[in-house]
């Protein structure tokens, strides 16, 4: 990614669109390590990211992270995989280098404006404690 970086950011700065594939398990099930590609597009210039969103942002530590926004606060934006339990906040505008417009799933498109997606955004969020307790149930039942 640190190559393909100068390019894809000066990509999305020019308002170009960047595909590019799924590195990582973060957003699973939604997106597959090496499967799965996602069409990202520069971030909106006069108006703030809304919760759902999935933006591409650089850490401090200098790695590029694909999470979806859980939360929209004064001082950044509230993220986490879609795959994870830990949030990661605050996520500054500055920080993004672009947003997720579609995806690829087993090579069919699906855009993020599609109504089925936004429904399994929202079942997803919505039912993040009752995934959270069975997590941890099939956790204990794997020690014992």
């Amino acid at each position: 990614m640190a190559e393909l970086s100068p390019l894809m950011t000066e990509a999305l700065k020019n308002g170009r669109d960047v595909i590019i594939t799924i590195t990582g398990s973060s957003m699973a099930p939604l997106l597959y390590h090496r499967r799965d590609k996602v069409c990202l597009v520069p971030p909106p210039k006069h108006k703030p990211l809304k919760k759902y969103d999935i933006p591409l942002f650089v850490r401090q530590d200098r790695k590029y992270i694909l999470h979806r926004i859980v939360g929209v606060k004064a001082e950044g934006y509230v993220t986490r995989g879609d795959n994870q339990w830990d949030k990661e906040y605050p996520v500054l505008p500055s920080q993004i280098i672009g947003v997720v417009k579609g995806f690829w799933r087993n090579g069919k498109y699906f855009s993020c404006d599609n109504f089925w997606y936004k429904v399994y955004c929202r079942f997803w969020l919505f039912n993040y404690f009752a995934r959270w307790i069975y997590s941890r149930l099939l956790h204990h039942r794997a020690r014992t």
